[in-house]
């Protein structure tokens, strides 16, 4: 390495990283700074200027942006992408591993936090607190405030992905009371049975759940997974939860499916579209809770992403290998 080693945190100001373990990670390796980037597809003339920004970056930790191959092709000292997270959708994998850019992420890092939140939410659209909450703080109205709602013990989940969160929301669901049903292509179902959960297709799932959450990466595969045809293939009244990735939903057919009471309540902390579309037809949907893609905002899941992704990326530039690599 030489002195002119440096990493940029790429960060905005709703999506910071959390300094201190990076500091620690790489002190006597690189020196490192925030860069602001923003989180959506760039213009030419954006992509350019964070180009700039980036010159001479050895390696990005990754909170805020795309890396695509046109900005891939300006960053020529660019070494190692460390994902702040477990999806790398934002990432084009494929033209790293062809310029030998190393990219990681943080497996695990968030999923108490993510999974806490999932819960956060279905009790949430179970109980009304929305709005019990904002009739009895604005409105006043004390007796009308208050609803009655469902409890989860004795409702049946849907858990769609079975990696680190998946397994976790199975665990605290049975601790719940609930029957657990869960769909992964990529995991045996002997391994789901091994979690005290039922294993089924999507489509069983979907036949047979109270609740669906969504706990699956975003691939080609899982582009729309909840669309207009699956949502007419949950029991009508059902509850959906996404702390996942927004590209899992089609949230139009959500909104729709909300308005026609297929759909009992949907709550979403991720969209497609991230600021999303002020005109989108969910903001006018019935039983709808948006959250900002705060799942993994806690402040201990931001120090662990942090120091995972920071220590993947002071082995690579110490020419060690990472612990998650993806390429």
């Amino acid at each position: 390495m030489t002195n002119t080693a440096w990493v940029a945190l790429a960060v905005n100001p709703d999506l910071p990283i959390s300094q201190g373990p990076v500091s620690q990670a790489l002190e006597g390796i690189a020196e490192f700074k925030a860069v602001h980037i923003p989180y959506k597809k760039l213009t030419a003339e954006e992509e350019d200027h964070c180009a700039d920004l980036l010159q001479g970056a050895y390696a990005i930790l990754l909170r805020s942006g795309y890396i695509t191959a046109s900005l891939l092709a300006k960053l020529p000292d660019l070494k190692v992408i460390a994902v702040h997270g477990t999806g790398v959708d934002p990432v084009d994998v494929e033209t790293c591993s062809k310029r030998s850019i190393i990219v990681t992420n943080t497996p695990g890092a968030n999923a108490d936090a993510v999974t806490e939140l999932s819960f956060a939410l279905m009790i949430s659209l179970l109980r009304g607190l929305q709005t019990s909450s904002a009739r009895a703080m604005q409105d006043k109205l004390w007796d009308e405030a208050r609803t009655t709602g469902g409890e989860l013990r004795g409702r049946q989940l849907g858990v769609v992905g079975f990696g680190q969160i998946g397994q976790r929301v199975a665990t605290i669901a049975q601790a719940f009371g609930m029957k657990v049903i869960a769909s992964d292509p990529q995991v045996e179902d002997a391994d789901i049975i091994a979690k005290g959960a039922a294993a089924g297709s999507l489509e069983e799932l979907l036949n047979h759940s109270d609740i669906v959450t969504l706990h699956a990466p975003a691939t080609p595969a899982t582009h729309h997974l909840i669309n207009q045809r699956s949502l007419q293939t949950m029991k009508r009244g059902a509850l959906l939860i996404n702390c996942a990735r927004g590209a899992l939903v089609d949230e139009y057919a959500v909104a729709a499916a909300l308005e026609s009471g297929q759909l009992g309540g949907a709550a979403l902390d991720v969209l497609a579209g991230e600021p999303p579309d002020p005109q989108s037809p969910v903001y006018q949907a019935p039983n709808f809770l948006l959250t900002p893609h705060m799942a993994g905002s806690t402040l201990e899941c931001l120090d662990n992403v942090a120091r995972m992704a920071a220590a993947d990326i002071a082995a690579v530039l110490s020419n060690r290998s990472p612990a998650h690599p993806v390429n």
